[in-house]
């Protein structure tokens, strides 16, 4: 079974499309894994920016309006980002298994993708082991890369030190830098052409279109003409 190019390696020309089980599949470069990485993070960034700000709000309003003790929301405002978070995931990974793309789409193959595989429907119980491998892994590379970059960040931020607004925008895009560069190494390098619980994740051609269906009206024949008297 081949695997998929490193990460690093050229990009310049795409590979012919190969036949598996009669199924032609694409061995995916780095700008697929790029475009499949865009199209889960910005819209699982912004969802849960949005999500995790009302919740703030709401937890906010608890503290100011009701006799929950400061120290139980305290927890609840530290988890509520990370749940909400995980969970946008979950579903925006979950559309993105579902996405047609400009030349592919995402296909989960039965049988590893060899002989005698069938395409199977990416249902929320096949989503969750790519979701869980996604979540995880770039949990893990993201702590190791932030350890090895904290020098250099802590650097950059102190040359901001006198400017507290800047220096926060500064982190921020640092951050999501890491995040993002953490998510792509995982979806093409531990997503793209690997085996999960009952299936294989590669790129196939772009699905044609659903097109409709030509409806043909019956013509009514025109009703008899009255002679014309001369």
């Amino acid at each position: 079974m081949s695997s998929p190019p490193c990460m690093f390696d050229s990009t310049s020309s795409r590979p012919a499309a190969t036949s598996s089980s009669d199924q032609d599949y694409i061995q995916p470069t780095f700008n697929d894994g790029l475009r499949i990485w865009w199209a889960f993070f910005w819209p699982a960034s912004l969802a849960s920016g949005i999500l995790s700000f009302l919740a703030m709000a709401w937890i906010r309003y608890l503290y100011q309006n009701s006799y929950i003790s400061g120290s139980a929301l305290r927890y609840v405002r530290i988890a509520a980002p990370y749940l909400i978070s995980y969970a946008v995931a979950f579903f925006v990974m979950f559309y993105v298994l579902h996405k047609n793309f400009r030349h592919f789409h995402i296909g989960l193959l039965s049988n590893g993708g060899g002989e005698g595989a069938q395409p199977l429907q990416p249902t929320f119980r096949r989503t969750l082991p790519v979701w869980f491998t996604y979540s995880w892994r770039t949990f893990i590379y993201r702590l190791i890369a932030s350890f090895v970059a904290s020098i250099p960040i802590g650097v950059i931020l102190g040359v901001f030190s006198r400017m507290p607004v800047v220096q926060a925008l500064v982190n921020l895009a640092l951050v999501t830098a890491v995040d993002g560069a953490a998510g792509l190494f995982v979806i093409y390098n531990n997503i793209l052409e690997e085996d999960f619980a009952d299936f294989r994740v590669r790129l196939l051609p772009r699905k044609a279109p659903a097109t409709a269906e030509k409806i043909v009206l019956p013509v009514r024949p025109l009703p008899p003409q009255p002679p014309v008297l001369s």
